[in-house]
């Protein structure tokens, strides 16, 4: 095409270029976000985990605006804490024991950590949300099985007195006394009280009617005879070395103990204790058969004991009639 025919062309062409409406072109750019109403769904939870339980704790519950952790009621949180998770968790440690003169091990408790709780609230924004493992310590049980095998290396006190067998009402009472205070353990430091540890003496938990000392006068009750186990007791406790707590002598006097060597007792009455003031626990080991009451106290081999003499039994008090 030659230059004559080029400026024709444009002669043509600029009326109509002039007759189209004027597009302005915008560069493309990225869209603005939507606006987001932090109150619309989000909720600010503290999520804690222990083996197959779960907790979740909305912190709005106590006063969390979820974005100011002073916002946060520490006494609400301290009362979940303890309502919930230490309901839940928290776990005495118990100490190895006998049963039937057969040991039950020990078992550790457990304590949820609180310290460590409350340390998270601080960075709230840090572990809401997520689950977290509750923090727990292990409390450790006073006394192992392993130690209270150890209580018996050693024996520290012992005593033995006689009773009619025949009469059976009162040595089946003597029986069930010392079964109930058979195989005690005593930390140190710990009181012993005879009423709490055997219990009420009555026919619903298996005592008979015996003769007992009422006020310096003979009568009939239930539970005669248990006064033989707490005065053989409190012999051998005495023998010892241990501490006396509360004694109290019958009105009369008995025959199964010099004179002046018995302790009384009655429920809700006259009470004999001691008290373990060693560096050991002790073992309280009782055996009532064939007319022979022997009650023996032992601690592990490093106990510290300072035993006493004390007076033996007499053997015909057997023979003789028996009250208490």
């Amino acid at each position: 095409m030659n230059k004559k025919m080029h400026v024709i062309l444009l002669i043509l062409l600029v009326p109509l270029l002039i007759s189209m409406p004027f597009v302005p072109v915008v560069a493309a750019s990225s869209p603005e976000p939507a606006a987001v109403d932090a109150d619309s769904s989000f909720v600010p939870t503290l999520v804690l985990e222990h083996r197959d339980q779960r907790w979740v704790f909305p912190l709005r519950d106590i006063g969390f605006d979820g974005i100011d952790p002073t916002t946060l009621n520490r006494t609400l949180a301290l009362e979940w804490i303890a309502g919930i998770l230490e309901r839940d968790l928290n776990r005495p440690a118990r100490s190895a024991y006998y049963h039937e003169r057969r040991i039950v091990p020990e078992q550790a408790g457990l304590k949820v950590d609180r310290q460590r709780i409350e340390a998270w609230f601080d960075r709230i924004h840090e572990v809401m949300g997520q689950p977290l493992a509750v923090p727990v310590n292990i409390v450790k049980p006073q006394l192992t099985a392993a130690k209270l095998r150890r209580l018996k290396e050693k024996q520290i006190g012992s005593y033995l007195t006689y009773y009619n067998e025949w009469n059976r009402n009162r040595a089946h009472n003597i029986h069930l006394a010392t079964e109930a205070i058979d195989h005690k353990v005593l930390m140190p430091g710990e009181v012993f009280s005879f009423n709490k540890t055997v219990g009420p003496r009555s026919q619903a938990r298996g005592y008979r009617p015996a003769r007992i000392i009422v006020k310096g006068e003979y009568s009939e009750g239930v539970g005669g005879g248990i006064c033989q186990t707490s005065s053989t007791l409190y012999n051998s406790v005495d023998k010892a070395g241990l501490k006396i707590v509360e004694r109290q002598r019958h009105s009369k006097q008995v025959a199964y103990v010099p004179k002046g060597r018995d302790a009384t007792v009655s429920w809700g009455g006259p009470d004999f204790k001691f008290q373990n003031q060693l560096n050991e626990p002790i073992l309280i080991v009782a055996r009532a058969s064939n007319g022979r009451l022997l009650i023996s106290i032992y601690g592990p081999e490093e106990i510290h004991a300072k035993p006493r003499k004390v007076p033996v039994a007499p053997k015909q008090a057997a023979l003789l009639e028996e009250v208490e």
